[in-house]
């Protein structure tokens, strides 16, 4: 099986229930910028979806050079289940860089804005929010990990090292993580099937990962997974050992509002759906370009565009 030929994360998609409230919450505290006007979703997208055919507002944002795409969902969307944890098969967040985490973390929680305000994951060891600097063994990294007003996860990250060696850090995308539960199974697909290539694996624990994940004693596994461009965000696993937590019996559907979309370019869609045993009819035309929409291993779904490399 020669692997497809994914080039790029082009973006997450995400479902919220209101997207002036999310817009907001998005580009007040985190420094996101619209990249335009909200739009209706294409027809033939929504119903590959299974919005049906009412019409479906969208908003995308940019932070750097990445992009992040709010999808209206609605309230009667199935909520963001609770309580949950990273831990959970259904756990996807977005890791937002930046050169100084105090400062980001400063305008997260900043009194003047109007905006809804984070619910936070990571608690420092007095029991309030904080950011958490992992040891030299797991990354060196200080983190923050936090819910946007839907559930969604999230993570600001500064990078390892001193104030002169992140004074080139860009602000952006840094990665999308989700957890799976065997990371040999999940890199085997990510791997053979789309053609990602692993570029890091650790295993993370102690007091610091419990306080960043808000869980007792974790161990887990982190794979990093690099497309072949160097401009997109990575994707990463995170497979925990500890705690075990059990398999849903019901799988999200497209419509949730967990249901993330890892968005990407690929330049040969029928040797993607051949790779993973999809019928071709599976390619929908739409305006943005044929698509092919899939889920992994553990059910977190994928949105492929045939676009060739340069094109917009």
């Amino acid at each position: 099986m020669k692997p497809a030929p994914i080039t790029r994360i082009i973006r997450i998609s995400r479902n919220v229930v209101e997207l002036d409230r999310s817009t907001a919450f998005y580009q007040d505290r985190l420094g996101f910028q619209a990249t335009g006007p909200a739009f209706i979703m294409d027809r033939a997208l929504a119903d590959e979806l299974g919005f049906g055919a009412r019409d479906i507002n969208v908003q995308r944002l940019r932070l750097g050079e990445e992009e992040v795409e709010l999808v209206e969902a609605g309230p009667n969307a199935r909520p963001y289940p609770s309580p949950n944890t990273s831990a959970d098969l259904v756990f996807q967040h977005l890791a937002v860089r930046c050169m100084d985490i105090d400062t980001a973390f400063k305008r997260l929680y900043r009194e003047d804005s109007a905006s809804a305000c984070p619910t936070a994951i990571s608690r420092g060891s007095d029991g309030g929010p904080a950011p958490i600097r992992l040891p030299d063994g797991s990354g060196g990294v200080t983190a923050f990990k936090f819910r946007d007003p839907d559930g969604h996860p999230l993570e600001l990250l500064q990078p390892a090292g001193d104030e002169n060696a992140r004074s080139t850090v860009r602000a952006g995308v840094d990665h999308t993580a989700i957890s799976v539960s065997s990371a040999p199974s999940s890199i085997a697909f990510y791997a053979d099937s789309l053609g990602l290539t692993m570029n890091a694996y650790q295993t993370n624990s102690g007091s610091e990962q419990g306080l960043l994940d808000a869980l007792e004693n974790p161990i887990v596994d982190v794979v990093s997974l690099q497309t072949t461009s160097e401009l997109s965000p990575h994707l990463e696993l995170l497979a925990y050992r500890r705690p075990i937590v059990p398999q849903s019996l019901t799988r999200a559907i497209a419509t949730d509002i967990v249901s993330d979309r890892i968005v990407v370019r690929c330049s040969d869609l029928s040797r993607l759906a051949s790779n993973l045993g999809m019928p071709s009819r599976h390619i929908r035309p739409t305006s943005e370009g044929p698509i092919l929409l899939f889920q992994g291993p553990d059910g977190h779904y994928l949105l492929a565009i045939e676009r060739l490399e340069g094109h917009c």
